[in-house]
């Protein structure tokens, strides 16, 4: 039997013992500390003094139909209605008071003004462009002197996903007469570090972009319990339509999401449909890199 050895030490080298002791846990926690420090640092991004801060203006407008126009047998129907509108504009855009951010904020900002307002970037402040898109839409309503209630409310809204990413979701609800309004969705992706437009092409190499779409038919047949491309057509799915990789597309921290408008691969009835793969799923065919 192994009896266990019992080690005394005289006093002297217990001191000794226990100041190597604290010595060494005073270097373990400072080591771990710098590690930890190390890591918070490689882990957030320098936008950290970013802010999201909105941009709202909302303007309605009455008009008469003109005397001219009551001749027509339209307006002969509808003479003693009068003509509204109703536009908004619910937009975030990024500021900073970090002089190294604000080139990168400022060319969000220019991005926004082109693709979301449809404005020059070059000539107009945020403010100048939404009033400038207002006006574009009071134009197109005096245009169309068919409906009778027309409007267009537009928001954006800007969240952080994966890694220095900032995914931009723009939702335009419009009515310009017609059996109901519609609703599209636009989802933007930005490099939060450059300020650089991230499009499909720089997540998936084109050449991969064939097995990307078959991974999403899979998921949606498996979404929707369908087992044959015929029970998807009976469920109101691409019976029109061939299946496509949406360029709307959100890269979240855990998943990517694939968002499908109204009569995408579905009818109006059955609404927006999203798809979503893990980065897993993905990690054969994606051109990014990611940490587990």
């Amino acid at each position: 039997m192994l009896k266990r050895k019992i080690v005394t030490f005289a006093p002297e080298f217990e001191k000794r013992a226990m100041k190597r002791n604290i010595i060494y846990y005073i270097f373990i926690y400072l080591c771990a500390s710098m590690t930890m420090g190390a890591a918070s640092c490689s882990s957030s991004t320098k936008w950290n003094d970013v802010e999201f801060y909105q941009v709202e203006k909302m303007e309605q407008l009455t008009e008469t139909p003109v005397e001219e126009e009551k001749d027509s047998n339209f307006t002969a129907l509808h003479e003693n209605h009068n003509r509204e509108l109703d536009v908004k504009v619910d937009l975030q855009f990024m500021k900073t008071d970090n002089d190294s951010n604000k080139n990168v904020c400022n060319l969000i900002n220019a991005q926004l003004i082109e693709i979301v307002l449809k404005q020059s970037s070059d000539s107009l402040t945020i403010d100048e462009a939404v009033e400038r898109y207002i006006e574009d839409v009071k134009t197109e309503f005096r245009r169309d002197n068919i409906a009778q209630a027309y409007y267009d409310h537009l928001t954006g809204r800007a969240e952080y996903g994966f890694e220095n990413v900032i995914n931009y979701r723009l939702v335009e609800e419009v009515f310009m007469g017609g059996a109901h309004p519609c609703t599209i969705t636009t989802i933007l992706r930005f490099n939060a570090m450059t300020g650089e437009f991230i499009a499909l092409d720089n997540v998936f190499p084109l050449a991969n972009q064939t097995v990307l779409k078959e991974m999403l038919l899979d998921k949606l047949m498996k979404n929707n319990g369908a087992q044959t491309m015929e029970e998807l057509h009976t469920k109101g799915l691409l019976e029109m339509m061939e299946m496509f990789v949406s360029t709307n597309f959100a890269l979240k921290e855990d998943s990517i999401e694939f968002y499908y408008n109204e009569y995408d691969i579905a009818p109006y009835a059955y609404g927006p449909t999203t798809i979503s793969l893990s980065y897993d799923d993905v990690k054969p065919i994606i051109g990014i890199t990611y940490e587990n």
